[in-house]
């Protein structure tokens, strides 16, 4: 799935995720049990580390709610379609990617296609996740972060963009 195809995806299912739970909130009497389960929500991602070509990873903290005790199951990105890569983090399907706006995208798998750079879980709690780009990171043209990109990024379907800063 294209970039751009995602984030406008994600903007739609928030949207209409948004208004359905409104719509059944309005609906729903004071006598009737809601069994809902919260959506995830990001409060903050701060970025440290170098930026720009030819570095190592930058880190991503994570600040939210309801993102649960365990990240979402994986699958290795060591093998891609733009090659092979060693300690290339994993692909999560649409529970857990980052989109650098004009750049590259991390995490993402669909049945037949994985994005290059894979993401790779420092730790993760219910409250704050941390994770790295895998070493595809920074192998291509404009495949790294720069202060000044704007990104998107998605935690078990909580989603939060931004511009990225912080990097020295």
């Amino acid at each position: 799935m294209k970039r751009l195809s995602k984030i406008g995806l994600a903007a739609s299912a928030l949207t209409l995720a948004t208004g359905l739970a409104t719509t059944a909130t309005a609906q729903a009497s004071p006598h009737q049990a809601t069994d809902s389960v919260p959506r995830p929500s990001i409060n903050s991602v701060s970025f440290s580390g170098y930026y720009g070509t030819g570095v190592s990873s930058p880190t991503l903290t994570i600040n939210g709610s309801g993102f649960g005790a365990t990240p979402p199951p994986g699958a290795s990105d060591n093998t891609t379609s733009c090659g092979g890569y060693t300690a290339n983090g994993q692909v999560y399907g649409s529970q857990l990617y980052f989109v650098d706006d004009n750049n590259f995208e991390a995490g993402y798998s669909s049945v037949g296609a994985a994005d290059c750079v894979g993401v790779s879980v420092v730790s993760w709690s219910p409250t704050k996740v941390v994770v790295k780009f895998g070493n595809a990171y920074g192998t291509f043209q404009h495949w790294y972060l720069n202060n000044g990109d704007g990104y998107a990024l998605s935690v078990n379907g909580g989603i939060f963009g931004g511009t990225v800063s912080g990097l020295i």
